[in-house]
Order: C-alpha cells, then sequence, then structure tokens
C-alpha cells in the first residue's frame, strides 16, 4: 500500500494555463507494508501437529471473549516488502510467520520475514 508517512518529493511536468509545460513540486507516498497477525501465547502439540493458542479479543469490561484478537503492523522496510512481494504469494497465507530482528555489521538493525 502508499504510506501515509513516508513521501518523496519528486518534479512532475504538468500543463500550465498558457498551454506551455511546466515543472512543479509533488508529493509521492513510498511504498508501505500492513501486517494482519495474531499474537501467539502458546504452542503446543497434538497428535503430531502444532496448535497455536491465540490472544482473544477483550468485551467491555476487559474480560476475554473466544474470538481470537487481530493486530495491525505497518511498515516500511524495504527488505520486508520485497520479501512479501517475491516470496510470498496469496495461497501461501495466512500461515505461521516469524519476523526476526538482525543486526548488520554495519550496526544498522533491520527485519525479515523468517
Amino acid at each position: 500500500m502508499d504510506s501515509k508517512i513516508d513521501k518523496d518529493t519528486v518534479l512532475v511536468q504538468v500543463e500550465n494555463s498558457e498551454g506551455g509545460q511546466q515543472m512543479v513540486e509533488k508529493s509521492k507516498p513510498n511504498k508501505a507494508l500492513a501486517i494482519r497477525f495474531k499474537r501467539i501465547l502458546r504452542t503446543s502439540e497434538v497428535g503430531g501437529e502444532e496448535i497455536y493458542t491465540f490472544e482473544k479479543k477483550k468485551d467491555d469490561e476487559g474480560n476475554p471473549t473466544t474470538e481470537d484478537a487481530e493486530f495491525y503492523s505497518f511498515t516500511g522496510s524495504k527488505i520486508l516488502i520485497d520479501q512479501a512481494i517475491n516470496d510470498f504469494t496469496i495461497e501461501d497465507l495466512p500461515c505461521p510467520t516469524v519476523v526476526q530482528q538482525y543486526k548488520a555489521k554495519n550496526g544498522q538493525t533491520f527485519v525479515k520475514f523468517t
């Protein structure tokens, strides 16, 4: 999706009122990735299969309901966007996924799907 925060300024050519062309600055949004996820509270194995216990939605009094809670996170990480576009297909999703934090040799921190 287009980012609502991260934008670049670009020059574009537009027609002016006299029919000529002029260059104007325009704001162009960079890409962002929206990740919808559930928090896993517990993992157990039943009959050789992994079973996940997810955090539950809360009612107005703050008590857990039977429905799984869903959360959203947005990122402009070029690595995660590239992986989402190139490494996943609609058929792959939804799937258990881990986003892991790494430290590069130059000291910068980045995240990627593992």
